[in-house]
């Protein structure tokens, strides 16, 4: 261990995830870099969460923090764990989640390499089904990188929660994740880029994120107001036609995102209204295609969907490796 390292607290917010709970804290535990304080927090599971982390404590001779809540969420899990936490950098990572080896060693260089106005990195990684077919996330978001604040609150980048890591400064100026969302994570990104701290992006995979059916992050009508809620707090900075453009955004957004978890009527509101507000029928038409190619792809075997996906992803990133950058700068 080098003493001149800094700190990196990582924090897991398990909830329901007795399948998975134990791999992501070995995964922390097995990380190439040292020092590092995991605190792993239980909301409230009604399920064997909790025996599974306090057999896993109890194996690694209290290798962890172990901490227990009532059920709140996970902004309100997120904020009691970094409360516990006294690592220059903090770390996140999903209780169905898991690192790989190497992440938390080349997330901090970044940080010690990079200025003091760096407030936040994160990185490229897979997603895994339950079957066991991963494939890279690369190509399927834009990655958030520099003083991106109006991208990050118009939802056009973002990064995945379990390859975030972030200055302990940034949270503590940001006052930690609000309560009263779901989705806190983009809502907490947005407001790090607000205090004048930039994004960096690692592109090489360093974290696996789960990708189960029944995952908060495929129950997307719990999410529908969160981006309405992020850019109210951020009015002043946009003209009028500029927040219309936005709110417009948002629910074409989320009629995508519903179509593709297969949630019809979310996704039949969400282009309806988006139709209504611009007096213009032709969201009902991407309606139409976004939800019969979700019918479409469900009926073919998930192993042969994780196939197209990555054929998918591939073509993505191949696209983005060659696009020239725009004239102005050539």
């Amino acid at each position: 261990m080098d003493p001149a390292q800094p700190l990196v607290s990582v924090v897991i917010p398990a909830y329901n995830h007795q399948d998975f709970v134990e791999r992501s804290i070995r995964s922390v535990l097995d990380q190439t870099y040292h020092p590092v304080e995991l605190i792993v927090v239980d909301d409230g599971s009604p399920d064997a969460t909790l025996a599974v982390i306090e057999r896993v404590h109890q194996e690694t001779g209290g290798a962890f923090t172990m901490l227990t809540k009532p059920n709140g969420g996970v902004a309100s899990t997120l904020n009691e764990a970094i409360r516990h936490a006294h690592g220059k950098y903090i770390a996140i990572l999903a209780s169905d989640d898991r690192f790989l080896p190497e992440k938390l060693a080349r997330q901090v260089a970044l940080f010690e390499q990079g200025p003091p106005e760096v407030g936040a990195v994160h990185c490229n990684g897979y997603d895994e089904t339950l079957a066991g077919d991963a494939v890279l996330l690369t190509g399927s978001y834009v990655p958030a990188e520099g003083a991106c604040l109006r991208q990050l609150i118009a939802r056009g980048v973002t990064a995945i929660a379990s390859s975030v890591m972030v200055r302990r400064e940034a949270y503590d100026r940001t006052g930690g994740f609000d309560e009263t969302l779901v989705g806190e994570d983009l809502d907490f990104y947005a407001a790090v880029a607000a205090q004048g701290y930039e994004f960096r992006y690692d592109p090489s995979p360093l974290m696996v994120k789960t990708a189960a059916p029944d995952s908060l992050g495929s129950k997307v009508e719990l999410f529908f107001d969160d981006p309405f809620k992020t850019l109210a707090k951020y009015r002043d900075r946009f003209t009028p036609t500029e927040y219309r453009a936005m709110e417009d955004g948002f629910y074409a957004g989320m009629g995508r995102a519903a179509a593709g978890v297969g949630k019809h009527r979310m996704s039949w509101r969400a282009y309806r209204t988006l139709a209504q507000r611009r007096r213009n029928p032709s969201p009902m038409l991407e309606f139409a295609v976004r939800n019969s190619r979700h019918l479409v792809l469900s009926a073919i075997p998930q192993s042969w969907r994780a196939r197209l996906k990555q054929w998918r992803t591939d073509v993505r990133t191949s696209r983005a490796a060659t696009r020239l950058p725009p004239a102005s700068i050539l």
